[in-house]
C-alpha cells in the first residue's frame, strides 16, 4: 500500500507539472517540451558548426603539410639529395601514396615509392592536371582521379624553378578517403555526426560509405528516388557555406532517414572542396 501511495503521489505531481506547463491533453505540444527541444536543436546545430570549423582547420593543416613536403623536395631538384628527400616526404602519413618529380616536358624523373604501372621515364603529359600545372606553374590541388591499380586519389603539385626557368613540379599523390577518415571516425564516435566532402562538380571525395567515394552526385541512378539529395547538392556546390536537409538511407542500411548538413569550403591550390558535417534528425 505504501508503494501504491507513493506511485499515486508521483502521478499527481507529474500531472501538476504538465498542467502548469500548459499541457492539458496528449495531443497538444507541450510549450516547455517544445522549448526544450528547440534548445536541444540549437545546441546540436552549434556543435555541428563547431565540428565543421574544426574539420575545416584540420583539412587546411593537412593540405598545407603536403604542400610543405612538396616545397622541400622542390628545393632538392638538381642535387644528389633529391631521391632521399622524395623518400622522406613519402613517409609518415598513411594517406600518401607517392611523391614524384615530373619535368616540364611531363616526363617522370623520380618517384618514391615505386608505383604499379608507372616508371621513371614515362611521359605523363597526356594527363589534364599535368598539362594544367605546366601551363600555370603555380601550386595546384588536383581533382579526384582514378588509379590504375584501383581506387581514387588526388594530388598536390608544387612548381620547381631554377632562377626564372621552370623545371617541372613535385607531385604528392594521396587518398582523400584515408586523409579524412581519422577525423571523421573520431567525430562519429564522439557526437554521431558524419563527414562528407564534395568537389564543386558534385563528385564525392569522401563519404562514410566507402562505395560512394568517386561517385557523381548529379545524374546518379542511386539518387533517382531522392530528389532532395540533388536539390541539396545543388546548393552545396553553388554556395560557399550553408545548411540543408534531405532524406536518404542511414549509412549502411536501407532505412530512410532525414539528415541535416552544415557545409563550408576549403580553398587552396586553385581548387575548392565543400566539406560537410551531417546528422540524422529523424525517420522519414
Amino acid at each position: 500500500m505504501k508503494n501504491a501511495c507513493s506511485i499515486l503521489s508521483i502521478a499527481v505531481i507529474a500531472m501538476a507539472v504538465l498542467l502548469s506547463s500548459g499541457c492539458t491533453t496528449t495531443s497538444e505540444i507541450c510549450p516547455a517540451c517544445e522549448a526544450a527541444q528547440t534548445a536541444d536543436d540549437s545546441n546540436s546545430d552549434s556543435l555541428m558548426q563547431a565540428s565543421l570549423s574544426e574539420l575545416q582547420g584540420e583539412t587546411y593543416t593537412g593540405l598545407d603539410d603536403l604542400f610543405s613536403r612538396a616545397r622541400d623536395c622542390a628545393g632538392s631538384v638538381g642535387t644528389a639529395d633529391l631521391q632521399e628527400k622524395i623518400s622522406e616526404a613519402a613517409s609518415g602519413k598513411d594517406y600518401i601514396l607517392t611523391v614524384a618529380y615530373i619535368g616540364s616536358d611531363g616526363v617522370l624523373n623520380a618517384i618514391s615509392p615505386e608505383s604499379e604501372g608507372i616508371n621513371v621515364g614515362d611521359s605523363l603529359a597526356y594527363q589534364d592536371s599535368v598539362a594544367r600545372m605546366n601551363e600555370n606553374k603555380t601550386p595546384l590541388l588536383t581533382d579526384l582521379f582514378e588509379l590504375k591499380q584501383g581506387g581514387y586519389a588526388a594530388a598536390v603539385y608544387y612548381p620547381v624553378f631554377s632562377g626564372d626557368s621552370y623545371l617541372g613540379f613535385i607531385s604528392i599523390t594521396f587518398v582523400p578517403e584515408t586523409f579524412f577518415s581519422k577525423y571523421a571516425k573520431e567525430l562519429k564516435e564522439e557526437s554521431g555526426f558524419e563527414v562528407m566532402v564534395l568537389q564543386t562538380d558534385g563528385l564525392i571525395l569522401y563519404d562514410p560509405d566507402e562505395s560512394e567515394a568517386g561517385q557523381q552526385t548529379f545524374n546518379n541512378p542511386a539518387y533517382e528516388d531522392f530528389p532532395g539529395i540533388i536539390e541539396a547538392a545543388e546548393k552545396v556546390v553553388k554556395d560557399w557555406s550553408g545548411s540543408c536537409e534531405y532524406s536518404y538511407y542511414a549509412t549502411g542500411t536501407k532505412d530512410e532517414i532525414v539528415k541535416k548538413a552544415f557545409w563550408s569550403t576549403v580553398d587552396t591550390g586553385g581548387n575548392e572542396w565543400r566539406i560537410m558535417v551531417i546528422k540524422n534528425i529523424g525517420e522519414e
